[in-house]
């Protein structure tokens, strides 16, 4: 199943779009809440302020697309491939970043929302890479809370 085109606004909320592709489609303040993008891929598509809070995009993989100010509250991120993506002010409390992978070459994170939890998330796998951001991301995260995910991610 792909999408492509003006999809401004379109709601997809509840949806199974498991292995969908939306490639050069403009998804502008599109719902996909408690969508199943299980596997999805983005493509040059334009997400800004769309709501994909309590969505499963575990294995989603988006590149070159913009989910400025876009809700990801509560989705599962899991497993999800992010490359050269514009996540500036999105909202990302709760949602579990667990092996996601953002390349260093996506957008600024700039006044993206996190919980502390993602935070530390965040900041381990900054902390991790060989990067300028390491600096700014690795002070989230306390000592107990690196603690904390190194059980969980290992090293």
């Amino acid at each position: 199943m792909t999408f492509s085109g003006d999809l401004r606004g379109r709601d997809f909320s509840g949806q199974d779009l498991s292995g969908a592709e939306f490639a050069g489609a403009d998804l502008y303040r599109a719902q996909f809440r408690t969508a199943c993008l299980r596997g999805a891929a983005f493509q040059d598509c334009f997400a800004a302020e769309s709501d994909f809070s309590h969505a499963c995009c575990a294995g989603l993989t988006a590149y070159r697309s913009s989910f400025y100010r876009a809700q990801f509250r509560g989705a599962d991120l899991s497993g999800a491939l992010l490359r050269e993506c514009v996540l500036a002010a999105a909202d990302l409390r709760g949602a579990d970043l667990r092996r996601l992978t953002i390349t260093l070459d996506c957008d600024s994170f700039e006044d993206t929302v996190l919980s502390r939890t993602a935070g530390a998330m965040l900041a381990y796998l900054f902390g991790r890479a060989r990067s300028p951001q390491r600096a700014r991301w690795i002070h989230v995260a306390g000592e107990h809370d690196l603690e904390h995910l190194q059980s969980l991610f290992g090293r």
